[in-house]
């Protein structure tokens, strides 16, 4: 009787660690890409199952959709990807089978603008914002809506000169967006408005040789400072860091001339921020395209410091990744006419190396598993080792444009051995890259 009872016991054991083994499977499996540039919206993948080298001979291509004109990124959970485009029937928001390409369900709205933001996937819920600045709630199982509003028109915010492209970021109860001088936040649940900030003056003086209404373009980026939930926003008046839960200014990080837009995120890591796009003035005279650089600041206090600003890297329309102590990302975009991969130091902004590549003007990066995935405008795809000394590529491959036409600026996404590409014209490509069996 004694054993018969030791031996229930060791089997109840064994299983509870079974199923707590699976729970903690399936809760990883769940996180998924939900939002614009990852989990942790930085840009790197934890994923390690998958094989570097298998772009050689050419791209293994699973399936393709047409999911409109459009930037939109895709994001990914439960196996269900997301994204938006310009269709003939409006603005679409599409969910399809991540392993098929099969359309799941399709919505349409009354738009036709070209979308530029990324969904987030929130539990049931998928938050999607269109360029117009209409923030739809749709039920994720069956894109059903469950509120709609006009971020212009409800919330008096004033849309960007090019139109909305941050994209939503969830934070808790709240939904954080980029708007007006340092942001608003909703209820996820409902829509309603929990604060906002200043509208920017009606003429904000653009230094660069393009035109502005104030507000930016950038994702919100969250961080932890005594104890609380902060977001970095951009505007016209610089970076603001700003409490989540009061919109609460906490510091503000002047630019000291403002290009007109800022576009790439700011990149958060160990008290300090690097910001891929800034104009120093001291660096030379009213020649914008030779003083356009970057700068890290040290956020570990209640104001920001610089510790150092050069002109080693300046990211027009992309995001870097940091990993290990360095920044891999591109110098340059459309305006500069090229885009060069770089590799900066982050103790000293020291460039380690550089690579032209194609000679393209915009590249696209993330990074997983100590390697990097290059997306070129012209459908290049490659993929390089993360590393300091030089740039060493493993594999590469041409993606096919539908149309021939080719604008691949929206950045790769890897999720469970495949790599997704999108083009602004129509195609969205899904690239097998899993390990051999």
């Amino acid at each position: 009787m004694k054993l018969t009872s030791t031996t229930s016991i060791y089997f109840i054991l064994i299983s509870l660690i079974f199923l707590l083994i699976l729970c903690g499977c399936s809760k990883e499996e769940e996180v998924g890409w939900p939002r614009w540039r990852g989990p942790n919206g930085d840009g790197i993948s934890t994923e390690t199952n998958w094989d570097p080298e298998a772009l050689s001979g050419g791209p293994k291509i699973l399936w393709k959709a047409n999911v409109g004109l459009g930037y939109s990124n895709v994001v990914i959970r439960d196996n269900r990807l997301y994204t938006m485009g310009s269709t003939k029937e409006g603005f679409t928001v599409c969910c399809l089978n991540a392993d098929t390409g099969k359309e799941i369900w399709r919505k349409s709205f009354d738009e036709s603008l070209d979308p530029q933001s990324t969904p987030v996937v929130d539990g049931n819920a998928v938050y999607v914002l269109s360029k117009k600045g209409i923030l739809l709630c749709l039920n994720a199982k069956n894109g059903k809506l469950r509120w709609k509003k006009d971020l212009v028109s409800e919330y008096d915010v004033v849309k960007p000169f090019y139109g909305f492209a941050g994209s939503p970021v969830i934070e808790g109860e709240l939904l954080i967006l980029t708007a007006n001088s340092s942001g608003i936040v909703l209820n996820k649940k409902t829509g309603s408005k929990v604060w906002d900030s200043d509208k920017p003056p009606e003429k904000i003086r653009a230094y660069w040789p393009r035109q502005t209404t104030g507000t930016d373009y950038s994702t919100p980026v969250r961080y932890d400072y005594e104890g609380k939930r902060y977001a970095i926003l951009s505007s016209y008046e610089g970076m603001h860091s700003v409490e989540v839960e009061t919109g609460n200014v906490l510091w503000l990080f002047e630019w000291e001339l403002y290009s007109g837009n800022y576009i790439p995120d700011p990149l958060i890591f160990n008290n300090k921020v690097f910001i891929p796009e800034f104009i120093d003035v001291a660096a030379g005279m009213m020649d914008f395209t030779e003083v356009t650089g970057c700068v890290l600041l040290d956020i570990g206090g209640a104001e920001p410091k610089v510790l150092w600003k050069n002109l080693n890297m300046f990211s027009e329309i992309s995001n870097p990744v940091m990993i290990d102590g360095y920044i891999y990302g591109c110098h340059g975009g459309p305006q500069k006419g090229i885009g060069i991969l770089r590799c900066l130091e982050i103790e000293t902004g020291e460039v380690m190396w550089e690579e032209n590549l194609g000679k393209q003007p915009a590249l696209s990066v993330m990074a997983s598993d100590g390697k990097l995935i290059i997306l070129e405008e012209n459908g290049t795809l490659r993929i390089a080792e993360v590393t300091p000394s030089s740039y060493k590529e493993i594999s590469s491959c041409e993606i096919p444009a539908e149309k021939g036409i080719h604008k691949w600026w929206t950045h790769p996404v890897l999720y469970k051995g495949k790599i997704y590409c999108r083009n602004y014209v129509l195609d969205l490509v899904c690239i097998d890259v899993s390990n051999p069996s």
